[in-house]
């Protein structure tokens, strides 16, 4: 009994080994995959499209959003339209960008001046969080597709390589000792 723990140790625990990776990537290639198609299965169901001003960050003007380049352009277009504001509802008759911290209502025409600008940044803001969290699912699936076909790779090389050349060496190794 022994001969044949001693014999065959090595090579079926370097199997089991190249097994268990070769699950692992592909768990995480499948779960990857997941991801993307329920991040896009999300950004369909709201129906966005790009606007007016995604084709100068890389989108074609009225293109759904459905992938990262999209849903990054169109982000990136609420950013300049959140933060832009209207001359005639300022005081000073000048267009200009204001963060929210920058927003007093001392510089509005009126209150509800005021109260239109914050609710649009507000909202803009809320938007724009949420296309950047749909990059951001992504571009993390994107790293566990990656990582998958990494692991899968390590099994392939486990189970072509390591477990076949420990069967060998096992074999020789144990006829040597007799």
């Amino acid at each position: 009994m022994l001969y044949l723990f001693r014999r065959h140790s090595p090579w079926v625990s370097t199997l089991a080994i190249g097994l268990c990776l070769l699950a692992g990537g592909l768990f995480f290639v499948v779960k990857g995959l997941d991801a993307k198609e329920m991040i896009k299965a999300a950004l369909v169901a709201e129906q966005v499209k790009t606007g007016v001003d995604g084709v100068q960050l890389g989108a074609l003007e009225g293109a759904p959003v459905t992938d990262s380049k999209t849903a990054g352009a169109q982000a990136k277009t609420i950013e300049l339209h959140r933060t832009s504001i209207k001359g005639e509802v300022l005081k000073s008759g000048v267009p200009t960008t204001l963060r929210y911290s920058e927003m007093k209502s001392a510089l509005f025409v009126t209150p509800e001046a005021y109260a239109s600008a914050r609710t649009t940044y507000v909202t803009g803001l809320t938007l724009r969080t949420a296309l950047n969290m749909a990059v951001m699912g992504f571009g993390l699936a994107d790293m566990a597709i990656g990582a998958g076909v990494i692991i899968m790779l390590a099994a392939a090389a486990t189970l072509a390589l390591a477990t076949p050349a420990l069967y060998m060496l096992a074999g020789v190794v144990v006829k040597r000792s007799d």
